[in-house]
């Protein structure tokens, strides 16, 4: 393996960095409260900077709608379009702050927050569910990072979340975004 190509621009220490399932663009998070999305598809790399949080970016992934979902300390989740970025189509509120958020292919956004809840969002920001957070159930302790596991059909379980608990969990989740 052999580093092909350096690239620097944030302010402060990155948080995440997420690459688009098809084309050839990568999103990066920074503790200097900025998201930037780097350009691979001409020749000369360009680089856009999105300034939409206050305070540290933890995440921003992409979609395959073509759309970019940022998280932050903040306590908000924001979706951008990637065709018009100056500013958010949806913005999500949460009384916590937002970790690192997966988004499915169907488009529910799962967010994982400090006080212990998995919350779910359609892209338009409409929450569609909470997973449990009762200690039988959810996490006891802060959820810190979420995934979708679409390609699992085999699995009971679709969705997977981990925390300071020290707990992978496995959920089936059906929503009405999967139908």
């Amino acid at each position: 393996m052999k580093k092909v190509i350096l690239f620097s621009g944030h302010d402060q220490e990155l948080t995440h960095t997420s690459s688009h399932p098809t084309q050839r663009l990568v999103v990066t998070s920074s503790r200097d409260t900025t998201f930037r999305l780097w350009d691979f598809r001409e020749p000369i790399h360009s680089v856009s900077v999105f300034q939409g949080h206050t305070e540290t970016v933890t995440c921003a992934v992409f979609t395959r709608e073509d759309k970019v979902v940022s998280g932050s300390d903040d306590r908000s989740v924001k979706v951008w379009d990637l065709r018009n970025m100056r500013s958010p189509l949806a913005t999500i509120r949460t009384d916590s702050a937002a970790n690192r958020l997966s988004v499915s292919s169907s488009g529910v956004v799962a967010i994982p927050h400090d006080n212990r809840q998995v919350r779910l969002f359609d892209l338009g920001g409409q929450r569609i569910a909470r997973l449990p957070r009762t200690s039988r159930q959810g996490h006891r302790r802060m959820v810190c990072s979420v995934a979708w596991g679409e390609d699992s059909t085999n699995l009971s379980c679709n969705f997977f979340s981990c925390g300071f608990d020290r707990l992978i969990l496995g959920w089936s989740v059906q929503s009405s975004k999967d139908s």
